[in-house]
């Protein structure tokens, strides 16, 4: 008990000691900046436009991730669509190649197709077109036809005759002078007032 009698005895002289220490730490003379003073008071409209740039800096930033983000899905969703595609063509193509039984025999001798010769100053090209590719009569079939195709009419000596069509003459537009638009003017304008007077 008597401990308990001495903590209580001695906790106003704690309570002095903390009253002296603050006593010594504490600044003797305050002094006021005017200048900050008017900085701060006069600085509301500036630090909450400060705030709003840059949360508006901040917004802009997010909005520019956003679409650099999307811009990479889109990328890698194309990209996956593309092979996607490819290997159906590859599908495709090799389903048709099954089908036609064709075995590769080796390279003939004599050129399949039509030749055509380039000849430039120096180099003379010979290309041959072995096969026309086109893509969509392997993926889709030939396209469907549309009935009977018309004979053409043969005229004399066997030469094909070939009708050629008109070509409408396009109107020309003829643009009034200046003088001529404001005469036109005036006279449209007489016109109405001169209606507006005989309705009175």
């Amino acid at each position: 008990m008597a401990h308990d009698n001495i903590t209580l005895l001695t906790t106003a002289h704690d309570a002095i000691a903390a009253k002296k220490r603050a006593k010594h730490a504490q600044i003797k003379e305050i002094v006021f900046d005017d200048d900050a003073r008017r900085t701060f008071l006069t600085g509301f409209h500036k630090r909450k436009t400060a705030r709003r740039e840059q949360a508006k800096k901040k917004a802009q930033l997010r909005e520019k991730q956003e679409r650099l983000e999307t811009r990479r899905e889109h990328r890698r969703a194309l990209a996956e669509r593309t092979a996607r595609n490819a290997a159906e063509v590859e599908r495709a193509c090799g389903a048709f190649a099954e089908v036609d039984g064709d075995d590769w025999a080796g390279v003939s001798s004599e050129p399949e197709g039509m030749e055509a010769e380039y000849e430039g100053e120096e180099q003379l090209a010979t290309v041959t077109v072995v096969q026309d590719f086109d893509l969509t009569t392997l993926l889709h079939g030939p396209p469907p036809t549309r009935g009977p195709v018309p004979a053409v009419d043969k005229g004399e000596g066997g030469k094909e005759e070939v009708k050629r069509t008109r070509r409408k003459k396009t109107t020309k537009v003829k643009y009034e002078t200046k003088a001529a638009r404001r005469a036109e003017q005036r006279r449209q304008r007489a016109r109405r007032t001169e209606k507006a007077e005989r309705a009175r």
